[in-house]
């Protein structure tokens, strides 16, 4: 059992943090990687690393499913 700090799993559901989670959001809304990076003031290249760690967490492979996700968390409308 890992603490949430670091992104592992309570009960089953993967924990993203706070930052993880804007980025998944920002994702899902169809932003670009460079505009993610100006909103969150970070660089593209975080952006990416967020979005790896991101899908390796959840066990996706895809931004289709990074969406679903984003929806199914309510982060996003659908």
């Amino acid at each position: 059992m890992g603490s949430s700090r670091n992104g592992s799993e309570q009960d089953g559901v993967p924990r993203l943090s706070p930052r993880e989670r804007d980025v998944l959001r920002l994702i899902a809304e169809g932003l670009a990687q460079s505009y993610i990076a100006r909103r969150l003031k970070i660089s593209a290249t975080a952006v990416g690393m967020h979005r790896r760690d991101i899908m390796r967490k959840l066990g996706v492979r895809t931004i289709a499913e990074l969406t679903r996700y984003a929806i199914q968390e309510g982060l996003v409308k659908p």
